[in-house]
């Protein structure tokens, strides 16, 4: 068993959760509701059943309400990254990158969807409660490798979500491995949260997962609610990392963290069921995959690097040949943002 060096002075900051935050008006990310049911099942470890399922070096998505998680999965290689959820109750130091969290579990929602909280403002832990676990690699993309977009393709206000150590990054930087080494004195391993507004303007703010400091570790090892408030109205989310253990290919601490409870500001709600309009008079019917403009017109199809991928004229226009992924189309006379 591995214990504690005692030369060091270690502090465990358990820091899990707050005061209730009123939830009038919220959306919370719930990952028990699915848009997609038969997308969420998980193995008997707790690990997601299509972690290194193909995505043919894509990011594609999985849904829960108007939330949408980018995941990348590469089988012939055993490669992951983005989120992925997770049932794992598992705390333990085992090396896994595929499931586990600190905090022991997912966090407990009531009947009306509120995270439920003790006297103390702690986070109740329901073991078979799904969360995200990150994993943030530059490797595969020049893409942020975690985003979380809303598929109502509109701007939502953010107002907070709950973080907590991956296991095998926690120990990363209590112990070190054959890779790591042991935080010390002015460590810190820090998530970045960065929100893209409608300008596409971005707002950051900053958690320090793990830091060592005045001869103490500190470290959260229970789910911590992070106030995302200043970050304002979103369009997306996307989630990056930092360690002082790095060196010229990077960082050398895992690059895992996990995430659950997003919660945002609601917009009105569309009067079309699963398909999305826009004020302008555009419409995405997610389920032909189609566009539907007001006339027949020219339109003009951006991607989210501003590149132009399709022209086509029509009153119905099929985007089912395009990747999945954020984009404008453009007419004479009006243009809406859409994700599909």
């Amino acid at each position: 068993m591995k214990h504690f060096n005692t030369l060091m002075l270690v502090a465990l900051s358990l820091m899990t959760g707050n005061s209730a935050i009123a939830t009038e008006g919220v959306i919370t990310l719930d990952l028990t509701n699915p848009s997609n049911p038969e997308t969420l099942n998980f193995e008997e470890d707790g690990a997601w059943d299509r972690l290194y399922e193909d995505t043919n070096l894509q990011y594609d998505f999985f849904e829960a309400q108007i939330f949408m998680m980018s995941h990348l999965g590469w089988n012939e290689y055993n490669y992951w990254d983005g989120f992925a959820p997770c049932t794992s109750t598992d705390m333990t130091d085992k090396s896994s990158y595929t499931a586990g969290c600190m905090a022991g579990g997912g966090i407990a929602l009531d009947e009306n969807g509120n995270v439920i909280t003790d006297d103390n403002g702690n986070v109740t832990i329901d073991p078979s409660a799904p969360y995200l676990i990150g994993y943030y690699s530059t490797m595969m993309s020049a893409d942020p490798s975690c985003k979380i977009l809303f598929n109502d393709g509109q701007a939502h206000e953010v107002v907070g979500v709950y973080v907590t150590n991956f296991p095998t990054s926690f120990y990363n930087c209590l112990y070190g491995n054959g890779y790591a080494r042991a935080f010390v004195n002015g460590d810190k391993f820090t998530l970045t949260i960065h929100g893209i507004a409608s300008d596409q303007s971005e707002k950051t703010i900053e958690v320090d997962l793990v830091k060592y400091e005045d001869g103490m570790l500190q470290a959260i090892r229970g789910w911590k609610f992070v106030d995302l408030s200043s970050l304002g109205a979103v369009e997306s989310l996307y989630f990056t990392m930092s360690s002082t253990d790095s060196n010229e290919f990077g960082m050398v601490t895992s690059a895992y963290f996990c995430l659950d409870k997003l919660m945002v500001k609601s917009n009105t709600p569309s009067s079309i069921g699963n398909t999305l309009a826009s004020a302008k008079n555009i419409i995405y019917d997610r389920d032909s995959k189609e566009l539907i403009l007001p006339q027949s017109e020219f339109a003009i199809i951006y991607n989210a690097a501003g590149q132009k991928v399709m022209a086509k004229e029509g009153q119905r226009i099929s985007v089912s040949c395009l990747d999945n992924g954020l984009y404008l189309v453009k007419t004479a006379n009006c243009s809406m943002k859409f994700i599909k």
